[in-house]
């Protein structure tokens, strides 16, 4: 009879015990979706010699991609990453100047990005974790403008630093997943020079849902 209850608290104290309770560490890849809402913030600006207020002017649209990377564990709770990521997505936006005279109407819509980044992280329990996250992405955009008259169009490539924060946490020994909220600055010096205009930033608040796998 001890033998048996000595065993019955053996098993008890190994099933209680938290599980896969190690630092995040190791190769992964994943898959994520986002909403992506690109934001162009100015007062006034001038395109073509008229004045248009851009405030308030957005792109919202859904994303999707795949990354891979590598995690190295700094302690038992603390880790570092480095990742590489390819997304695509189907935010647009359109807007129009009408001068009482001409009218020219445009859309810009976003296409393929890739990147690459790191993160810090901590353990705030046995399979979850906190973590902060910089680095760099490119986006290609297209932009249509017609002016009533003639319809043109043009490609651009435009660089941003990325910066933001995640929540990551285990679903079992090999899989977890993440939410992450980030921010894409893409800055003005590009677009000011492509379309001509001033004072224009462009950024993307992007709040994604990605799950990993470790091998």
């Amino acid at each position: 009879m001890r033998k048996i209850v000595l065993a019955a608290v053996a098993a008890a104290s190994v099933f209680s015990a938290p599980a896969y309770a190690e630092v995040f560490d190791g190769p992964f890849i994943g898959a994520q979706i986002s909403r992506d809402a690109y934001e162009l913030k100015t007062e006034r600006t001038d395109i073509g010699g008229a004045d248009l207020s851009l405030d308030g002017v957005s792109a919202n649209g859904i994303g999707g991609g795949i990354y891979v990377g590598y995690d190295y564990a700094l302690s038992d709770r603390a880790f570092f990453g480095v990742e590489a990521n390819f997304n695509l997505s189907s935010a647009s936006a359109s807007a129009k100047l009408d001068d009482g005279t001409d009218s020219i109407s445009g859309k810009v819509r976003a296409r393929e990005s890739f990147g690459a980044s790191a993160r810090l992280g901590y353990m705030v329990s046995d399979s979850t974790a906190l973590y902060a996250r910089g680095g760099w992405q490119s986006t290609k955009f297209k932009l249509r403008a017609f002016d009533g008259v003639d319809s043109y169009g043009s490609k651009d490539t435009q660089d941003a630093l990325v910066y933001g924060a995640g929540l990551e946490t285990r679903l079992g020994a090999q899989t977890s997943i993440r939410v992450e909220y980030l921010i894409e600055d893409f800055g003005s010096a590009g677009l000011n020079k492509d379309l001509g205009a001033n004072g224009i930033r462009v950024d993307n608040n992007k709040l994604s849902l990605g799950i990993s796998w470790r091998y």
